[in-house]
């Protein structure tokens, strides 16, 4: 379920596609090349990208309902897009791409298609840190980690309709994102996991959930060990969404154990 909701935080302009200059095909080829952790420098040419001017207010969508991350690391060896499009059909609101395997040439065209699907079925789509294939594939946007590029940074590869996300473990981290201006902040991870490295942080439990509602009015993504008999208490403790993987990717049935999280996520709210 996408809504939206008025934003009183300086975020940048629409561009006027008539004289505002991005990256040139040249540019994004460095941006490529580039994993997501290089220093700006190598990433910014003052001759390829132009800051966007800034305004006071934006609308933004308010993400919710079911964010299912994707990648080939966690489908038990089923084609990335088949699993992916049967989580849709079952209900996801949100999906994320997270390729760590291959050269951003080959996922190139995976990520493509997986945006399409998800604008096909109403939902947003977006890239695991790699801003550049984010950038190339049109995603609706990022989903940044703690040590990955700093968001203003983002900003100004992306376009100023994309939307930002980004991962949080601490209170902290939680009131750090929102100064950085992201569109909405993810926590976790809520029950222990060993899920894509969530195992290495500490699990804040369903009072973290809570502590984030207390400090932050933005789209707040739970993640981390969440699944069909917990993701009910996780609702009612404040998440406006749920972020899952192996619960729905490495299910026997995908499109049947999403659909199930999102009646779940819906009788939690009603």
């Amino acid at each position: 379920m996408l809504q939206h909701r008025r934003r009183g935080r300086v975020r940048p302009a629409p561009p006027d596609s008539r004289d505002q200059r991005w990256p040139r095909d040249g540019h994004l080829h460095r941006l490529l090349r580039h994993p997501p952790g290089a220093h700006p420098k190598h990433l910014l040419r003052g001759d390829d990208l132009r800051v966007p001017q800034l305004e006071t207010t934006k609308d933004a969508p308010n993400i919710s309902g079911l964010y299912v991350i994707v990648g080939p690391d966690a489908t038990r060896e089923r084609p990335v897009v088949e699993v992916a499009e049967a989580a849709l059909r079952g209900g996801a609101s949100v999906l994320q791409l997270r390729d760590k395997t291959g050269d951003r040439g080959d996922v190139l065209p995976g990520a493509v298609r997986l945006r399409e699907l998800c604008h096909d079925y109403g939902a947003l789509f977006f890239v695991n840190d790699d801003i550049a294939l984010g950038f190339a594939c049109d995603a609706d946007g990022v989903h940044l980690g703690q040590s990955d590029l700093p968001v203003d940074v983002a900003r100004r590869i992306l376009t100023p309709d994309k939307l930002i996300g980004r991962s949080n473990n601490s209170d902290a981290e939680v009131v750090e994102s929102e100064s950085m201006g992201v569109d909405y902040v993810a926590v976790g991870a809520v029950f222990p996991t060993t899920t894509v490295g969530k195992g290495a942080r500490q699990a804040i439990g369903l009072d973290g959930i809570r502590r984030a509602r207390d400090l932050t009015d933005l789209s707040l993504v739970a993640i981390g060990g969440i699944n069909e008999t917990n993701v009910a208490s996780v609702m009612k403790a404040g998440a406006d969404c749920v972020a899952v993987i192996s619960a729905v990717t490495m299910a026997d049935d995908p499109e049947a154990a999403a659909r199930r999280l999102v009646d779940a996520i819906e009788t939690a709210r009603s």
